[in-house]
């Protein structure tokens, strides 16, 4: 097959996104088949891949010194690039231009178009206006015009076709889960003295009990709340330290928070660290912890599963595949049980020694190849039927 993907960012860019589709490029063209890119221009970058076209863009960030850019609508150029490639199947992974061009590039090449729904949007629409310019209704309406000519949407998680159900009941959705590429991801092994050393750069003793969060520092995130419910476990406990691994719009709120209250040596601040080096913070850590109630289906979590990390997550459908009370780690109501959730886990080696054998085992089913063999079952399928889909492509 010859495979178009439209996405807002690629490589050199590294995000949650951009894993998912280098890892599908890569599992794909292992199998034989050509995949087409088609995404954004970056600055200072040069582009050597033939089968990688770049539109022009400007930037457009959300807070973040990792910066989205939003590409020109220029289908024109594209659909000549595409018609060269002989594409035999379109796969958006944007809801802007990139893939309004690719839903384009789909209808005038007479091929399938398909989307996959990777963020919700209805929590980032405070970054526009501070959340008065789009309303919940407005955001619903975009997404149903963009998608409703879709041969299938591609939900990565339970939580994710839900919401798609709703909006377009007709359309159908196909639930693939994310995977990481456990290879790259763990690029090399990283030994104890190394640990220890690293833990020492940052203040940490090797005895210490360490939490992390992964991600974005933005109200979406509920990164101040996750602060709140880590306070008093950090008070109880000397031993106890607390690493915040990333930017956003509010790190700078963070680090006054622990100034404020004489705990800027318990809370740590790393800023934005590249994809590679993610790995050995994991790494360092024994529990991952997020109060996010906005994800999708989180990369970080699969991330932390992969290290061996005990969780403690709000409950949402965007994890509960991924964490199981009592097995490796809890999902929890709120924030004030997820006080109670650590402080019982900090105060249980045992506890915390098994949950992280669990996290190992469940991570497993979340690998790269497993989503590129998915990927390429519906490809086929869809092309095979393609014009004539039908609902009931959700449950095959």
């Amino acid at each position: 097959m010859n495979i178009a993907i439209f996405a807002d960012a690629y490589l050199p860019v590294k995000n949650g996104v951009v894993t998912s589709i280098s890892q599908l490029r890569d599992g794909l063209e292992k199998k034989g088949h050509k995949v087409m890119i088609i995404t954004v221009e970056v600055p200072n970058y040069i582009e050597n891949d033939n089968n990688i076209y770049r539109l022009p863009s400007i930037k457009a960030g959300l807070g973040t010194e990792q910066p989205f850019r939003l590409g020109f609508f220029l289908w024109g150029p594209v659909i000549r690039f595409l018609k060269k490639k002989d594409v035999d199947i379109i796969h958006t992974h944007s809801e802007f231009t990139l893939g309004l061009t690719g839903k384009t590039a789909a209808k005038k090449l007479k091929v399938p178009h398909i989307h996959t729904m990777h963020t919700m949007w209805e929590e980032y629409s405070h970054y526009i206006l501070n959340g008065k310019l789009l309303t919940s209704g407005m955001i619903r309406r975009i997404l149903k015009s963009f998608m409703k000519n879709a041969a299938v949407i591609v939900a990565p998680s339970i939580k994710a076709k839900n919401y798609c159900r709703k909006i377009l009941p007709d359309i159908p959705v196909k639930v693939i889960h994310n995977g990481i590429d456990e290879y790259k991801f763990k690029s090399s092994v990283i030994r104890k003295n190394e640990i220890d050393s690293l833990r020492r750069e940052f203040g940490i003793k090797t005895t210490d009990k360490l939490m992390i969060f992964v991600g974005r520092m933005g109200r979406e995130k509920r990164v101040i709340e996750l602060f709140d419910a880590i306070v008093p476990v950090i008070k109880s406990r000397p031993d106890v330290k607390m690493i915040y691994v990333g930017d956003g719009p509010q790190l700078k709120d963070l680090i006054k928070k622990a100034a404020e209250l004489k705990m800027d040596k318990d809370f740590i601040f790393t800023g934005f660290v590249n994809w590679e080096l993610v790995y050995r913070l994991y790494s360092i850590a024994n529990i991952f912890v997020t109060a996010s109630l906005s994800e999708v289906h989180p990369m970080t979590l699969i991330e932390a599963t992969m290290c061996g990390l005990s969780v403690v997550a709000r409950r949402d459908d965007s994890n509960g595949d991924m964490v199981f009370n009592d097995r490796n780690g809890y999902l929890v109501e709120s924030e004030s049980e997820m006080t109670e959730k650590l402080v019982k886990m900090i105060n249980d080696n045992s506890m915390l020694q098994n949950f992280s054998h669990e996290s190992l085992l469940i991570s497993k089913n979340f690998t790269a190849e497993t989503h590129v063999e998915n990927m390429e079952r519906l490809y086929k399928r869809v092309i095979e039927l393609y014009p004539d889909m039908t609902p009931d492509l959700d449950t095959e």
